[in-house]
């Protein structure tokens, strides 16, 4: 009767594509016992990254899977459900293996590693069973790799999985909040992720590290942003806000500015209100930031009537080649503005400025010429009209004249 259930329970479960033997396909072999009580699990395992290589329910638990019975499948080194150390010892027991992790182009994971992030000191050192272990964020059977859009490591996932636990205060120290989620969904980061599907875009990960995550300390937030924004790290490293040779102070990290989870670029009108933060207005900083913010937004006045000058060619039916090309260097010098803006060096500003400026003023003034010969075409065409409707105006009158009774060409004005 035992190998006849085995074959019923088989024909219930979907069906897989067919892989090697050394994989989970033993699974679907009368001597592999493990699903006559786990078949909720296999499904999940079949689909994640184990199963396809080759690693198999006794790896993990032990046990002896050609035994029917729960007595003598169980024997030996068996564990059934793992708490969250055992879990994590378990799982490093392999990813922390820097060989075996390398055959796979995997990062390896060690325990030194998890416990530099405050997850591994809380879990490991604490006791802590609220702290996540691996399958927290991984799963425990359906582990997906991070690059299917279904893992909760997914970059598209990430910040979800992490909220899981950050915005719950019952899961994290009093000390911290719990509305990291709600500030990065709003932010630049969260709004080109989710809604632009940028998957370049910063997450928690990104920012935090993963399994050694924590946060960066004021010295360290430029670095870390700088891994995306290199330029910008360049010329923030140049200025004034800067640490500076020697390690001089600790200078002005970029959330200063920007903001962290809710990061995002400030309003080019509140550039100076940005620095009078910090600043006195009447100080020589306080003085530059609004210098600056008047430069900033010279540049981008300058921009809008270059496109505008564009727009109204290219509704002449004006060739444009030329234009769009001096348009093209106007727009990559306000965005390199942008990125130098943060060295504070004010010959560069305008030098950027002026060049803006002069492109522009050199586009508005073909688009000025073509607007004045479309003028002189409109002014040279009202005479023509007068014409016309004069025209129109005598022949209606003509044609009133002869429709009238003793009008010329009726009857009555013949006969006279």
């Amino acid at each position: 009767m035992r190998p006849f259930l085995f074959v019923c329970v088989v024909g219930l479960l979907p069906l897989k594509p067919a892989l090697s033997q050394e994989t989970m396909a033993g699974y679907l072999q009368e001597e592999y016992s493990c699903i006559m009580c786990h078949t909720e699990m296999r499904t999940g395992f079949l689909e994640g990254v184990h199963s396809r290589r080759g690693i198999q329910c006794t790896d993990c638990h032990g046990g002896d899977p050609t035994q029917f019975e729960a007595a003598s499948a169980h024997v030996g080194e068996f564990s059934g459900s793992l708490d969250k150390v055992e879990a994590v010892a378990l799982c490093l027991s392999c990813h922390g293996d820097i060989p075996q992790m390398r055959q796979f182009a995997l990062e390896p994971v060690t325990e030194e590693m998890f416990l530099f992030s405050q997850h591994g000191q809380s879990l490991l050192r604490e006791g802590n069973t609220l702290a996540p272990a691996c399958g927290d964020c991984h799963g425990s059977h359906a582990i997906l790799p991070r690059t299917d859009p279904r893992s909760p490591v997914n970059s598209a996932r990430i910040s979800e999985t992490c909220s899981s636990c950050h915005s719950d205060p019952a899961k994290v120290p009093p000390n911290l909040p719990t509305d990291q989620m709600a500030e990065w969904v709003g932010s630049a980061h969260g709004v080109a992720l989710t809604e632009r599907h940028n998957e370049q875009s910063a997450h928690c990960s990104s920012c935090h590290g993963s399994h050694s995550a924590l946060p960066p300390g004021v010295r360290e937030i430029p670095n870390v942003c700088g891994k995306c924004h290199q330029l910008v790290r360049e010329t923030y490293f140049q200025g004034p806000h800067g640490p500076g040779d020697m390690g001089r102070g600790e200078g002005v990290p970029c959330t200063a500015c920007h903001a962290n989870h809710e990061t995002g670029m400030p309003p080019l009108t509140e550039i100076g209100s940005l620095c009078l933060e910090c600043h006195e207005t009447d100080s020589p900083e306080g003085i530059s930031g609004l210098q600056l913010q008047e430069q900033v937004l010279r540049a981008e006045a300058a921009g809008a009537r270059a496109r505008d000058a564009i727009h109204l060619l290219s509704e002449a039916g004006e060739p444009i080649e030329d234009e769009e090309v001096r348009l093209l260097t106007v727009e990559t010098h306000l965005r390199e503005l942008l990125v130098q803006a943060h060295a504070l060096d004010p010959e560069v500003v305008d030098d950027l400025v002026r060049r803006i400026s002069s492109l522009s003023t050199e586009i508005g003034e073909r688009a000025e010429i073509v607007e004045e010969h479309r003028w002189e075409r409109k002014l040279l065409a009202i005479p023509a009209w007068i014409l016309l409707l004069g025209g129109i105006l005598l022949a209606l009158r003509k044609r009133r004249q002869f429709a009238e009774p003793g009008g010329v060409g009726s009857e009555g004005g013949s006969e006279s």
